[in-house]
């Protein structure tokens, strides 16, 4: 067993500074709203600053009880408020040590470490650059070494003395994606960086709101009425490109020396400005990858790439460094030219193979995209229209054209395609198409389902579930051929490497009736 070990001191400034963004803005709302609240504004400041002092006297003292060590194949960390618990992990489970430094951590030359296994994670903010490098390599060198010993090799261990956090090693490890200053740019006017800088500019007047006059927006409506169409005009091309500098702002912020680095059968993600995270993923945990591609990039010729993993624990947890998103979503390249993807997912997932997909939905399916959202449209304007609105039809012609052209484009860009050991589904969406790529073991399950209309029309649904996240992630082919449909099944139940999809005997398949109570093994 190893001495216990204490968090660095400075993780009391990195706690405080965190609980002051936290609580900072409510402070200022209530301190600046206390006139019109007529005093009470007060109250609520001095309420807000209370309750952040004993937040942050509860953090001291759980600083003061929170240890760590290492006892045989466990590194355990203790802490508590009152009642202090172990919380563990097996050092030969580790995935990746990963780490992330925000503005003051690094200003104090310290770091926060992020332990990871396929279960649970561990936390430790903050610890010195030099302890947690050497934290670090000491659970690599274990890990290695219980691994070693564990098969029981005859072999001298070829043990790793890591260079940095992760698992990245001189002369093995490759950067295979870089982002620049430009390239960040580019991904702002193909992604929407006009519409997060709206976001930020609506939550800044709706926290703010208070503090401005109401003469303000007096003049500002009168400005309006008696200003020309094109001042007006030329007004909203400079908020279109206050918002746009806005987001680009907070883009490069986020992903400043964006880069993504291989390591023998590990992907390593750098990036930030005022707040650097590395984040480590194990190539073999990757449940699916799925391209996405909007309008623009398509005319541009470029394309995002993201891979799904499960999360470690759960991602809503406030110490989290991941950048998996809730659903389990990593955007892993997030603007690539559609031409140099193919390479570089042979580095990066070798293990999937990303054939296309054909388009398979039916003419006759055509109407089935747009029928039911259609009625909606014009049920819902025609109400509203008759009682509060005369003119809300409008506003329901628009949606139901917008429907029509959405169905019509998924029934053309619908489909799919089978290898051996893989599928691939491609599925429009509004302004997007989405290809997601599957291999057959990575599916937890596969449902058919066919109502009698369907049926009759001999069409189907194909219901695809896979792992992502803490939970799953659920893909769906409509509306295609009753075929098909027995096609993908036959596929998914097929454990012979040697068998020709599609070309099986039909009285030996399953019946679509069977199939479309099928619930198949995880």
């Amino acid at each position: 067993m190893y001495n216990e070990k204490k968090l660095h001191p400075i993780t009391l400034v990195t706690t405080a500074y965190s609980r002051l963004v936290s609580f900072i803005w409510p402070i200022i709302f209530f301190a600046f709203s206390s006139s019109r609240l007529d005093g009470f504004g007060l109250i609520l400041t001095v309420l807000s600053i209370t309750i952040f002092g004993l937040v942050y006297l509860a953090d001291v003292l759980r600083f003061v009880r929170t240890t760590y060590w290492i006892e045989g194949n466990r590194f355990v960390v203790k802490s508590g408020l009152f009642v202090q618990n172990e919380k563990d992990v097996q050092i030969t489970r580790i995935q990746s040590i990963d780490y992330s430094e925000d503005i003051v951590h690094r200003f104090f030359n310290a770091t926060k470490l992020e332990i990871k296994t396929p279960g649970k994670g561990i936390v430790l903010d903050a610890l010195s650059k030099e302890n947690a490098l050497q934290l670090a390599n000491q659970l690599h060198f274990l890990k290695e070494t219980f691994l070693v010993s564990e098969r029981k090799s005859t072999t001298e261990p070829q043990i790793d003395r890591h260079s940095g956090f992760s698992l990245q090693k001189a002369g093995v490890t490759r950067t295979v994606y870089t982002m620049s200053l430009v390239d960040i740019l580019k991904m702002n006017v193909m992604g929407g960086s006009v519409i997060k800088g709206f976001i930020v500019f609506v939550g800044a007047i709706n926290i703010f709101g208070e503090l401005i006059p109401d003469a303000l927006f007096d003049q500002a409506r009168t400005f309006v009425s008696q200003t020309a169409i094109v001042s007006i005009l030329l007004l909203s091309i400079g908020v279109f490109l206050l918002l746009f500098f806005i987001g680009s702002v907070l883009s490069i912020i986020k992903n400043f020396e964006y880069k993504v680095d291989v390591t023998n059968n590990y992907l390593t993600i750098e990036k930030g400005l005022l707040e650097v995270k590395s984040q480590t993923i194990a190539v073999a945990n990757i449940q699916s990858v799925w391209e996405k591609q909007n309008w623009v990039q398509k005319l541009a010729g470029y394309t995002t790439f993201s891979v799904g993993i499960t999360s470690d624990e759960n991602v809503a947890d406030k110490k989290d460094t991941s950048e998996a998103t809730e659903k389990g979503e990593i955007i892993l390249l997030p603007l690539v030219k559609t031409k140099q993807l193919a390479v570089l997912r042979a580095e990066i997932v070798p293990q999937f193979i990303c054939q296309p997909a054909q388009p398979v939905v039916p003419l006759r399916s055509w109407r089935r995209f747009i029928q039911v959202p259609l009625l909606i449209w014009i049920s819902l304007s025609l109400l509203v229209s008759y009682i509060l609105w005369p003119f809300a039809w409008i506003i329901g012609a628009v949606m139901s054209l917008l429907t029509i052209l959405y169905g019509y484009r998924s029934y053309k860009r619908t489909g799919y395609t089978l290898s051996e050991a893989e599928i691939t589904f491609q599925l429009p969406k509004f302004i997007s198409t989405e290809t997601v790529y599957l291999r057959r073991d990575r599916i937890l399950n596969l449902t058919v389902k066919q109502t009698p209309f369907l049926k009759k029309s001999h069409l189907g649904k194909v219901e695809v579930s896979s792992a992502l996240g803490d939970s799953a992630q659920v893909k769906q082919l409509s509306f295609i051929e009753e075929a098909d449909c027995e096609r993908i099944f036959n596929w998914f139940l097929t454990t012979e490497r040697s068998k020709e999809y599609g070309t099986g005997n039909k009285d030996s398949s399953p019946s679509i009736e069977a199939m479309a109570h099928s619930r198949v093994h995880e």
